[in-house]
């Protein structure tokens, strides 16, 4: 039988891919039968879910992904702009060269997703390497906070991008990894910080992007649900 963990864990990963977009209903009804378990299950996720602002829930409604408006978009880049500005304060004085050669091995893997047009994977990669910079930091606390502002963030590309939803500029995470390397921690500041704000002006805040989804198919495709 699937664990609660998994299940939660499958639920967050399919918004970290922007496979299950803002609004979207998650039924406790279909969610026991995609994952073979109680609707008591269901609710508790879906609760835990809801306390992490992944979903929202709404009393005779039931639950649906969390759908940002334009002026939580605002402040959720804001947040993430200070609280990665300290992170990255934070691991480039924690920099090694075996930090280095794993990050460095992560954005070789998106590079990869995004030439073979696997674009999921390379959503996933591209907010796994923010959340590993926050790991080196070793800052708990801001991590915790990071997790669910960067999946948030997934949400606020998927209902606002003008086009696709865009991930990161590979090349602002490459110039970010250089200027660790060598030890320039407030260059490294310089350039999260304009990363950010260039990842928010792509946003349309007034036109968003509505989508349909078959909730089975979305799931089925994040390994943690097999």
């Amino acid at each position: 039988m699937t664990s609660d963990q998994r299940i939660y864990d499958t639920i967050v990963q399919g918004i970290m891919e922007q496979r299950l977009p803002p609004g979207l209903r998650l039924p406790e009804v279909r969610l026991s039968a995609i994952f073979g378990v109680s609707r008591e299950r269901i609710r508790r996720i879906l609760l835990r879910l809801s306390e992490a602002n992944y979903v929202d829930l709404t009393p005779n409604e039931g639950a649906r992904v969390y759908r940002p408006t334009p002026a939580t978009v605002h402040e959720m880049f804001g947040a993430r702009r200070l609280i990665e500005s300290q992170t990255v304060r934070e691991a480039c004085a924690r920099w090694t060269p075996q930090v280095d050669q794993d990050l460095r091995a992560l954005l070789a893997r998106e590079h990869h997703a995004e030439l073979r047009g696997e674009r999921a994977t390379a959503i996933r990669l591209s907010g796994e390497f923010h959340l590993r910079l926050a790991e080196v930091a070793g800052n708990q606390v801001l991590l915790r906070f990071l997790r669910e502002l960067t999946a948030q963030s997934s949400l606020a590309l998927a209902l606002y991008g003008r086009a696709a939803p865009p991930t990161c500029e590979n090349h602002d995470h490459d110039r970010l990894l250089d200027e660790l390397a060598a030890g320039q921690a407030e260059e490294a500041v310089r350039l999260m910080e304009r990363h950010l704000r260039e990842i928010e002006a792509r946003l349309d805040l007034s036109a968003p992007v509505q989508q349909r989804v078959d909730l089975e198919a979305a799931l089925s495709l994040t390994p943690a649900a097999t």
